[in-house]
């Protein structure tokens, strides 16, 4: 079992924080990982999740790169590496067993990637580095990237543990339990940056046939960084955050993109 992590503190200070959605053409497609189940009754049970990129949720377009770890947190909060994976062309599918009653957080994760925009004949090409990884080269900008993509599961019992905050450059947290989410019924979330609210940023809500970048829902955050969700119709939807903004005091970094997503079930009301 592996239960160190790499670290997911930010590389930059201080940040002032800016919305300035698809600015980036890393940024063009969204990610997400959708397991094989939300909430199963059985003692035991194998959960496998595909973690991949596009434009259309459910529908594979692009792997996620080299950069990327997964890690499955118990109920206990013991971090375990995936310890089954196949990491292809189009996506990468995990594999586990669960076998200790409560909520698991899925996590695909590539924290604090530094990358840099380079002009080279006229064009701009993002590589791995800060500034003075290039010498002599013309550079565009340069930005510490954060991006995380999470699902809940439930074997037996549901379990909140797993719901609490991180302290991750940007998470959404659940004030209500994902895996109990019925329709007509609101539930509660809240954007978080380093421990702190995120105040009126957007928080967007695909659902699961949706296409291209404009969301079924979305909600702007309050001064708690608090937000509300009602849906109409059963099925899956994603959840997803993003805020950008630039550095103020360090010369090899010029800004910052941290983007996170959660996929959730939500239930029919008449469903027990």
């Amino acid at each position: 079992m592996n239960t160190e992590r790499r670290s997911t503190r930010p590389l930059i200070a201080p940040l002032v924080l800016a919305c300035l959605l698809g600015a980036f053409p890393a940024l063009a497609h969204q990610n997400w990982l959708a397991p094989n189940f939300f909430v199963s009754e059985a003692e035991t049970a194998w959960l496998s999740f595909d973690h991949t990129f596009g434009d259309r949720r459910f529908h594979a377009d692009s792997g996620p790169s080299a950069y990327y770890q997964w890690w499955i947190v118990g109920p206990d909060l013991k971090i375990e590496s995936v310890p089954s994976l196949f990491i292809g062309k189009t996506k990468t599918v995990g594999e586990v067993e669960l076998t200790e009653a409560g909520t698991y957080r899925i996590e695909a994760e590539e924290a604090n990637m530094t990358w840099t925009k380079i002009k080279s004949d006229g064009e701009d090409t993002w590589q791995p580095g800060a500034r003075g990884a290039f010498p002599g080269r013309e550079i565009v900008e340069s930005k510490v990237f954060f991006a995380k993509a999470v699902t809940y599961v439930t074997l037996g019992e549901a379990s909140r543990s797993v719901l609490e905050s991180t302290g991750d450059p940007l998470e959404i947290v659940f004030q209500d339990h994902p895996s109990r989410l019925r329709t007509t019924e609101s539930f509660r979330l809240k954007m978080l940056s380093l421990g702190k609210p995120v105040a009126a940023q957007e928080l967007r809500l695909f659902a699961d046939q949706g296409v291209g970048h404009d969301p079924e829902v979305n909600c702007t955050t309050d001064t708690n960084g608090s937000c509300e969700f009602v849906v109409e119709h059963p099925g899956r939807y994603l959840l997803t955050a993003r805020i950008q903004g630039s550095t103020s005091d360090d010369p090899q970094v010029d800004g910052f993109s941290y983007s996170v997503s959660v996929m959730i079930e939500v239930a029919s009301k008449t469903e027990s």
